[in-house]
């Protein structure tokens, strides 16, 4: 079986690459290179691009992409039915790639020997007062204002027609185990499946991909993480001023337990700032939960499962047009 690390990038296509670099700076993303075609923006982790937009005429989805253990992934990943052969990255860094085809026809890249880079300076989580434990003593608490601050990419959900071929897909072909499934009259009839990393004994977020039965296949949105709560909010109140769109939030998640915060990009693509998720390893158990609204979120705005998964955009529509 596949030995995938975590999520490393996610690929959309744009027809401006000035004004989606204009959004995801204030997103909370920095430029790593721009070429004619190409924008490669990196959180302050170590990996050193986690979103690609490349130059299109219409507005699409790419790929979403992970990174694989070593060498003998991408070898045994390329000898998969209908995958590629393994080929040389073009954006920062180098490496070498495997690109599938999950059942949706949704183009999955594994990737390997990506040369990391400096992380960027970040500030200090905060350090909260509870009602019970008051830990901040004599020392006032200033977060700056701006955007907030991404450091990492950390799931992507999409919608699917078929939703029993593709967790089989990505639980035997990629691994993956599910933490939660969201279920309609039972147990053996799952209508959504949050799928998080296979690392063993280590602790990984609660999810990496998140799937749900669609009327079609299509994406809904990549999701990244920023450093706390006053991060998000900060960042929410930035991104208005800004003039941009919020689509949900601030809220808290059920399943996974983020905290997020949804926004519309330029080209209508829906794109999450989360944080403090739940973490998971190998022994976690798997959960049920019946699918209703209050599946969806624990607070925040008031929001129907039927508007948040009916939120996307024509992109993959146009696409195909």
């Amino acid at each position: 079986m596949l030995q995938l690390e975590d999520i490393n990038h996610v690929v959309y296509c744009h027809p401006d690459l000035d004004v989606i670099e204009r959004f995801l700076t204030d997103f909370g993303l920095v430029v790593a290179q721009r070429t004619e075609q190409h924008l490669y923006m990196r959180g302050a982790g170590s990996l050193p691009y986690v979103y690609v937009a490349e130059r299109a005429e219409r507005a699409s989805f790419g790929a979403i992409a992970f990174a694989v253990k070593g060498m003998a992934d991408l070898e045994q990943a390329s000898r998969l039915p209908g995958a590629s052969r393994i080929e040389a990255l073009e954006g920062p860094g180098g490496g070498q790639r495997v690109s599938l085809t999950d059942p949706a026809g949704r183009r999955i890249d594994l990737v390997h020997g990506i040369e990391p880079v400096q992380p960027l300076s970040i500030r200090p989580g905060l350090t909260h007062n509870t009602a019970i434990e008051k830990r901040r003593l004599g020392v006032a608490q200033r977060p700056p204002k701006g955007p907030a601050q991404v450091l990492r990419i950390g799931h992507a959900a999409i919608g699917v027609r078929d939703l029993h071929t593709n967790l089989e897909w990505y639980t035997r072909t990629l691994g993956l185990l599910p933490s939660d499934l969201v279920v309609e009259g039972g147990k053996d009839n799952p209508v959504a499946a949050f799928l998080r990393i296979n690392r063993g004994s280590e602790w990984t977020d609660h999810h990496t991909i998140a799937l749900f039965t669609a009327d079609e296949d299509r994406i809904h949105h990549a999701s990244f993480e920023v450093q706390d709560f006053d991060a998000q909010c900060q960042g929410h109140h930035w991104m208005v001023a800004q003039g941009w769109s919020p689509f949900w939030g601030v809220g808290r998640h059920l399943l996974g337990s983020q905290i997020f915060d949804y926004w519309l990009d330029p080209s209508g693509n829906i794109i999450e700032h989360f944080t403090d998720g739940d973490q998971y390893n190998q022994h976690s158990p798997l959960g049920y939960t019946a699918s209703c609204d209050s599946s969806l979120y624990q607070w925040g705005p008031q929001m129907s499962v039927e508007n948040f998964l009916g939120g996307v955009c024509e992109i993959e529509r146009n696409a195909r047009r």
